[in-house]
């Protein structure tokens, strides 16, 4: 006997009759096409606002926030049972989080330097990785890779879960939840944790302010009314806790100036989230807001389309030695398969005795300039959980228009601007070696290493100048502290600040955001023997 349709395949039959048959479906109260529709072109100015903290509500049942809970349990074991310091359940009290990474991830990397290969087994998993530093000058650990089949929901950037590497070893589940903003309500909204070792950090050491994910209409087949549900035109967004941050604005500074520098990256803005799971609403604390990779609306902002398929890159593939599929996660347009990624991988490991040949041939393929300008930028910024130290943080778009040749899309930038956030990395990539090839191979080629080291000065001269970066932090740091440590500061249980001291110190203290700020420029030219 064949088994009934679920209750949402019926939903979308529903629907999908109704609107055959011309019967129009009545949408939520307060439904306007401006704010919650899906023909309206995004708002950046109101969801990523240039000086201001907006805030969201979030409201679930007990029986939903349980939900959640027990997915987390299953994978991670109870809540703050990793110890250290931060203690206190979610939506209850606790002692400030603090410093502290974890034991097993720190001891990996005894007697090592940074970049060298490690072997852990933390939270059940037993990974591979490079020792890197802690957050905040802490010493070396084991840094977890996010592996593969992930993307945004998955184990990627902006997910959680399956690869070989990950401590959160599955997606965590999706809920329903009303969202709030600015008086008007966004019903049936997916909400679920989201993260590698931000999620898997967080939920250990018990501190309340969990990462997030917001899907606007995960829920349109059971819910046809919110079928093209979007937040001023964002059908996904993205809410991260600054674990690896007590100055809570790498993020979305570093990826202001990549942008400024005409590199695709997110628009991100300030959040002061606040949840209700039964209690009351409660301040879960100062968060980062991302785009999310996968929105047309990124895409269509720096490449004018969205038809392409979009990969995610998270694996030993993704540092371009050799093709393999798992390692590039198909996020949009999947029937469009992988051979714009095999095709510029080949292309990158051809024969390159004709350098010319071998220029032309990867061209075709990949934007070159656009990826040396990323690989400028972010040695400048000293971001180094990305590629030449991570196989992960990027997404690559083939562009239809142009051939599907690759472009270079980056991604989570929290632990950049110093050397207590990342290895040191030369500014002219001498150490890097042929396990990067993408960097190797094209500084090995006189013409690309000219155009490098082009972009390094432009950088330097540029948006990563001393002005225009002290600029980016007094400005973000006036935003945000009062919901830092000001008079709506982060509370104890759901903080990652050891002291409210901690905060300033992170933005002007030795070292600090304003100090690479006022030097960085000078490193650079020193490294490339210019004049300041």
């Amino acid at each position: 006997m064949p088994r009934p349709p679920r209750l949402g395949a019926l939903a979308s039959i529903a629907f999908a009759l109704s609107a055959a048959c011309g019967v129009g479906v009545e949408r939520p109260e307060g439904w306007s096409e401006e704010s919650h529709g899906k023909q309206a072109a995004p708002a950046y100015d109101v969801v990523f606002p240039a000086s201001r903290v907006n805030r969201f509500d979030l409201v679930l049942t007990p029986e939903d926030w349980r939900v959640m809970q027990d997915d987390m349990t299953g994978m991670l074991g109870a809540f703050g049972a990793g110890g250290g310091p931060g203690g206190g359940a979610p939506g209850g009290g606790g002692a400030p989080g603090g410093g502290g990474a974890p034991p097993e991830l720190t001891q990996a990397c005894e007697g090592k330097a940074a970049g060298d290969a490690c072997t852990a087994t933390f939270m059940g998993n037993t990974f591979t990785s490079t020792c890197a530093p802690g957050r905040n000058g802490a010493p070396l650990l084991c840094q977890p890779a996010r592996g593969g089949g992930g993307g945004p929901g998955g184990g990627g950037p902006g997910g959680g879960g399956g690869g070989p590497g990950d401590i959160v070893p599955n997606t965590p589940v999706y809920v329903p939840a009303t969202f709030k903003f600015e008086g008007k309500t966004w019903p049936h909204v997916g909400v679920r944790m989201k993260g590698n070792s931000s999620l898997g950090e967080t939920w250990r050491r018990g501190v309340g302010k969990l990462p997030l994910r917001l899907h606007f209409e995960k829920y349109k087949a059971e819910h046809p009314e919110t079928d093209g549900q979007r937040f001023y035109g964002f059908k996904k967004l993205s809410l991260g806790n600054g674990a690896a941050d007590t100055s809570l604005m790498r993020d979305k500074v570093t990826a202001d100036v990549y942008r400024a520098f005409g590199v695709p990256a997110p628009t991100t803005g300030f959040v002061a989230l606040y949840v209700d799971h039964g209690g009351g609403p409660e301040y879960w604390g100062l968060y980062t807001l991302d785009e999310d990779a996968d929105n047309n609306s990124l895409l269509d902002r720096h490449f004018g389309d969205h038809d392409g398929p979009l990969y995610e890159a998270d694996g030993v593939g993704a540092r371009w030695q050799a093709f393999d599929e798992a390692s590039f996660a198909l996020q949009k347009n999947e029937e469009q398969g992988w051979g714009p990624v095999q095709e510029a991988i080949a292309a990158l490991n051809a024969d390159r005795t004709d350098a010319a040949a071998w220029r032309a041939g990867l061209e075709a393929r990949l934007d070159v300039p656009g990826f040396l300008r990323w690989l400028a930028i972010n040695t400048v910024m000293q971001n180094w959980d990305a590629y030449g130290a991570m196989a992960h943080n990027y997404y690559l778009y083939a562009h239809p228009q142009e051939g599907h040749r690759l472009h270079w899309i980056s991604w989570d930038h929290d632990r950049s601007m110093g050397e207590g956030m990342g290895r040191s990395t030369s500014i002219t990539q001498d150490t890097t070696d042929a396990t990067w090839p993408l960097i190797r191979f094209l500084l090995d080629d006189p013409t690309y290493a000219a155009l490098y080291r082009q972009y390094l000065l432009e950088a330097v001269d540029g948006p990563a100048s001393p002005d225009a970066l002290r600029a980016r932090i007094t400005s973000a740091r006036d935003t945000i502290a009062p919901w830092a440590v000001g008079e709506n500061a982060e509370r104890a249980g759901f903080t990652f600040l050891s002291t409210p001291e901690s905060f300033e110190t992170a933005i002007s203290g030795t070292p600090g955001l304003l100090n690479f700020a006022a030097r960085r420029q000078a490193d650079v030219k020193a490294a490339l023997g210019v004049t300041p």
